[in-house]
């Protein structure tokens, strides 16, 4: 018998375990996953091992859950290299427009150290014994005064409530069992609820130097007709390993790797010149492959759509089920910041209900 059992152990799940052992009161993670972190995938490029982000990767200082949560983990962190010429292409037909990045823009900060640091530290800090690997939810009911939850193996755990951080399209689109089942409104709002990164393919392009830095550019690619829509400078917090990253537009998840790679490259040296072209490794995630965090809509659901939505500030189950993760969000809803506050929401209406 558990206190709180938590499903999903991505930044939300792992945020309220460590919420609710602040307070005192354990909790057991299930992750579907062979790996923690959910949509947070920092990987080390195999150039130089320079850490890109396949995953969430940016934050401002209006993200304050997140930025609350960093102070309190003394984990630090830095602004995104914005300095010089930015590149915009509107159409195939006119030649790329440069522009100089104001000053005055809301910097934008990453994690020193990749995003997978904060996960890290909140596993440290909860206990890696407290986490169960490989082991997705099949079924979730209440029993009396307690819920089980039954993983696809078969196995059983018994808890006083439950918190379920995945995103919530997963929860009808995995076909998980509820007894009994959630409300048809609800069923409804998660039905038409957008992923955040679920449709994203993201690339990342190490190199041994900053070259367009030493060419008075920023690394800041806007496109409205190339395979790269958006790139930034991702070079590391110190300075010494430098990449380019990303997001590819969605058609290329129809592409093979090989052909990205060569629509991405005539992109690039066409913008930044035949240095472009001489990189040390090319890193990337199809989001759509991974099927613990996309499945396909039923019908059109717009980005963000339904985050937030007032239906994931209630209970269930009599008040012993939550549902967190950052797209039930208000604020933020698909962000790192909305995964803290979802999670913190959560677990302070279970401290509230274990300290009656």
């Amino acid at each position: 018998m558990e206190d709180v059992l938590i499903v999903g152990a991505g930044l939300s799940g792992l945020s309220a375990a460590y919420y609710l052992k602040k307070a005192g009161i354990d909790a057991v993670i299930l992750e579907a996953r062979e790996r923690c972190s959910g949509r947070i995938f920092t990987v080390r490029a195999e150039g130089n091992n320079t850490p890109v982000e396949m995953g969430a990767t940016w934050f401002a200082a209006k993200h304050t859950y997140l930025m609350q949560l960093l102070h309190e983990l003394n984990l630090p962190y830095y602004k995104q290299f914005q300095k010089g010429i930015g590149i915009f292409e509107s159409l195939p037909s006119e030649p790329p427009q440069l522009f100089d990045i104001p000053q005055t823009e809301e910097p934008s900060y990453r994690i020193a150290g990749g995003t997978s640091v904060i996960i890290d530290t909140l596993i440290e800090y909860i206990g890696k014994e407290k986490i169960i690997l490989a082991s997705p939810v099949s079924i979730v009911s209440e029993c009396g005064k307690f819920i089980e939850i039954v993983t696809s193996q078969g196995s059983k755990y018994v808890g006083k409530y439950v918190i379920i951080t995945i995103p919530p399209f997963l929860l009808v689109a995995q076909k998980i069992e509820f007894i009994p089942g959630l409300p048809e409104p609800l069923i409804e709002v998660i039905r038409n609820t957008h992923t955040w990164m679920g449709d994203a393919v993201k690339f990342a392009i190490e190199y041994k130097r900053p070259f367009w830095r030493e060419r008075g550019y920023s690394g800041t690619l806007l496109s409205q007709t190339g395979i790269a829509q958006e790139m930034y400078d991702h070079s590391n917090f110190e300075e010494n390993r430098f990449a380019l990253k990303g997001f590819l537009s969605v058609n290329a998840s129809k592409l093979l790797k090989s052909e990205r790679v060569a629509l991405l490259m005539d992109q690039l040296t066409r913008l930044l010149g035949s240095e472009a072209a001489d990189y040390l490794s090319y890193t990337e995630k199809v989001w759509e492959e991974d099927r613990y965090t996309y499945r396909k809509y039923e019908q059109f659901v717009a980005p963000h759509q339904n985050n937030g939505h007032m239906l994931y500030e209630q209970s269930f189950m009599n008040g012993k089920l939550y549902l967190a993760g950052a797209e039930t969000s208000p604020y933020f809803g698909g962000y790192m910041d909305g995964a803290v506050y979802s999670a913190l929401r959560a677990a302070k209406n279970i401290i509230q209900c274990i300290n009656k």
